[in-house]
């Protein structure tokens, strides 16, 4: 195999060489994707209703263990691996054993149609290279597009992206795909990374998500922990929820439970807690392993531990504790995506009516010191949950207050839940009453044409009698 790679190179003939960042591309990560603020996590929970964190359900990349969600589930695409490493005898053993497995063996073609769009950095850039080659896509090439897509796109640009006809026929035709394929060919990676994509690029296809749940139903065996976590998480932002995949993922999540990392137990707890699958016994489960485990939690797992916890209304008093005793200041403050960590632990608090004064005291102070970096619901759901759980911290109303009044704008649609949550614990809102009534007046209205050619000519006159 090496002899004839070198003898295509010296003829010139198209070759790839594979970069190692290429891999990461592919899961929809690079050195300096590191914290983004998304997409992410344009994530919000809009439809948990509004007593839960419109942001809870946010997962972006850390600087500790990579995000499951934006990992692209074990080695994305590993089918097109290429090691110089790995000898001869082994490459071909493998394409034989894929062969006899009735799995197909990627062309040449497909190897660099997906290099081409791992290294392409805008949607426009993936547009035009899947139009120019859509006959010779194969399924891995449409999950590579379909995820760099959902990667690059900007949140306010995905609804365009949305009626774009080539994305549109991209869709169709990955959906053909999936719908003719042997399911046996169809790698767990590529089911969860297709399901994520297109939750994260606000595709709600019922038919295509049943069609999906149905291929991953016969490969659950197969799949490893990022897989089921990405997966059910998907499944549960998307809005679109199957009992009977529900109830096999986490027979299948019990089985595999002691493999997952934190933020896979996170994010797999809070997925069955919004699609309101809640399985006592994994979820027990899954707080024993947190407890045994608790030095490896960075605060954006635990938070959403314990907030998937309180969403599926389970009380676990040791858990909540253990959780309490990791959020100091210092932790919190310098946490990824602060707002959201100390939103989703007030929330789960005053939810599940566990009061821990340290607990709140730290919250408090982490928003008091990073204010600016909420967003108005962030905010608003933060003041509701210490309301919920009569904690009036003067500082802290004191800071809110003031900062909704200089953005008063911003927070018009949920003011009146900031009221409600203002009176009661007895916080004053004239500040930001004030702060709305100056609004509504408005600066005073320009001078018309009409009467500023009237003052002039009463001027003229006043001046004209005054002479005579």
């Amino acid at each position: 195999l090496d002899h004839h790679i070198a003898r295509a190179r010296r003829e010139r003939r198209v070759f790839p060489r594979f970069h190692p960042a290429f891999f990461g591309c592919l899961c929809g990560w690079h050195p300096t994707m590191a914290d983004d603020g998304t997409e992410g996590a344009e994530v919000t929970v809009s439809q948990a209703g509004a007593s839960l964190n419109p942001d809870a359900a946010e997962f972006r990349p850390t600087q500790t263990p990579p995000s499951l969600v934006f990992g692209g589930g074990d080695h994305f695409l590993s089918k097109y691996t290429t090691d110089s490493s790995t000898k001869a005898s082994s490459g071909l053993r493998r394409r034989a054993a894929d062969a006899s497995a009735g799995q197909a063996i990627p062309d040449r073609v497909n190897v660099q149609l997906n290099q081409l769009i791992v290294h392409a950095g805008m949607p426009e850039r993936i547009l035009q290279i899947v139009d120019e080659n859509f006959d010779q896509l194969n399924v891995v090439n449409l999950t590579t597009a379909l995820h760099r897509l959902a990667s690059v796109s900007l949140a306010t640009k995905k609804a365009a992206l949305r009626r774009e006809p080539r994305f549109r026929r991209l869709v169709t035709r990955l959906s053909d795909t999936v719908r003719k394929a042997d399911p046996a060919t169809l790698k767990p990676q590529d089911l969860s990374n297709v399901v994520w994509a297109l939750t994260k690029l606000g595709i709600q296809n019922a038919i295509l998500f049943n069609l999906l749940a149905d291929r991953i139903m016969l490969r659950l065996d197969s799949f490893k922990p990022v897989n089921l976590s990405m997966t059910l998480w998907a499944f549960a932002r998307s809005g679109i929820h199957d009992e009977k995949l529900l109830q096999a993922a986490s027979i299948e999540v019990k089985k595999q439970l002691m493999d997952f990392e934190p933020q896979q137990v996170a994010n797999t707890a809070w997925a069955m807690a919004k699609c309101g699958y809640v399985d006592q016994e994994l979820f027990m489960r899954a707080a024993d392993q947190a407890l045994a485990t608790m030095e490896m939690y960075q605060p954006m797992n635990f938070s959403m531990l314990v907030y998937a916890f309180s969403l599926a209304h389970l009380p676990h008093q040791d858990l909540f504790e253990q959780v309490a005793k990791k959020c100091t200041v210092q932790a919190l403050k310098h946490s990824f995506s602060a707002p959201n960590v100390v939103g989703n632990l007030a929330l789960a608090y005053s939810e599940s009516q566990v009061y821990i004064p340290e607990l709140y005291e730290a919250v408090a102070q982490v928003c008091v010191a990073s204010i600016h970096d909420f967003k108005p619901k962030q905010l608003v759901t933060l003041a509701g949950s210490f309301a919920k759980a009569q904690v009036k911290h003067d500082v802290l109303f004191k800071c809110v207050s003031k900062h909704v009044a200089k953005n008063v704008e911003d927070f018009r649609e949920d003011i009146q839940d900031l009221f409600n949550a203002f009176q009661a614990l007895g916080v004053s809102k004239n500040e930001v009453q004030r702060a709305l009534e100056e609004q509504e007046k408005g600066p005073a209205a320009p001078l018309s044409l009409r009467t500023f050619l009237l003052i002039v000519a009463l001027v003229l006159l006043t001046l004209v009698v005054w002479r005579i």
